[in-house]
């Protein structure tokens, strides 16, 4: 039986303006936290699934990291690959769902970053996504994942927020299911006139949680961090950096 299309199939194409709400400086500190916790240095090797625009993959290529992008999204990866040729940088792109990557063995480090965990309606989804992950690494790669932080979003929960990116204002009104843990959203995309709709639904996770999920993929060394100066994570991070280890 085929797959059912997600949400994310339509989502993201009007999603694109939204990356500019990510200021460089966030970003360059973003790319720094990395560089130091995950030891990339020139010729290292980072797997970043999935990559989106390149947000992140661009500035460690040009630290000199050989950056592998994912993303299930050919125009995202076009898009990286025009801006790398123009920086004279070198990214390999791969257009792939990030539960059907296929490498074993082959990166120093890898990333999942800006809350791009949690699409899948089914658990083992998920947890597939972590497995798959952990099999492209080398014996004792790192991997980070940076997520939205559940008991954050507890203790600041509104029914709606809207903000402008790139002359697009989007809207977004949200319900939690505290059965599942599971935010419901619709995204309203307002340009020129013309509007789109999605509904879109996140897996939501307290940093247990993604412990007990690291785990049993098989990492080891698990550390959190609630922000890119290295606080712990508390219910005021809102953001979470998650990093695990696959043994030697």
């Amino acid at each position: 039986m085929a797959e059912t299309r997600g949400w994310w199939h339509e989502f993201f194409t009007d999603f694109r303006p939204a990356f500019g709400l990510i200021s460089a400086r966030a970003t360059t500190a973003q790319v720094r936290f990395l560089v130091r916790h995950l030891n990339l240095t020139p010729r290292k090797s980072f797997l970043d699934c999935p990559c989106g625009i390149g947000r992140i993959a661009l500035p460690l290529a040009a630290k000199g990291v050989r950056v592998t992008g994912v993303d299930f999204m050919q125009d995202y990866i076009d898009e990286m690959q025009r801006t790398a040729q123009r920086r004279g940088l070198k990214i390999r792109g791969v257009v792939r769902d990030m539960r059907r990557i296929e490498f074993e063995d082959e990166f120093d480090a890898a990333g999942n970053l800006w809350t791009s965990f949690g699409f899948f309606a089914r658990e083992s989804d998920n947890m597939l996504v972590l497995r798959r992950v952990f099999r492209a690494l080398k014996p004792g790669g790192r991997f980070v994942l940076h997520v939205i932080n559940r008991d954050w979003i507890m203790a600041n929960y509104t029914p709606s927020d809207w903000f402008e990116a790139r002359g697009v204002k989007i809207l977004e009104k949200r319900s939690f299911d505290y059965a599942t843990s599971t935010s419901w959203s619709t995204w309203t995309f307002l340009k020129d006139g013309e509007k789109s709709s999605h509904e879109v639904h996140i897996r939501m996770y307290s940093f247990h949680e993604l412990i007990a999920m690291f785990r049993n993929v098989g990492f080891v060394d698990i550390e959190g961090y609630g922000s890119t100066n290295d606080a712990p994570i508390s219910h005021t991070s809102q953001m979470m950096f998650v990093i695990g280890r696959k043994p030697r």
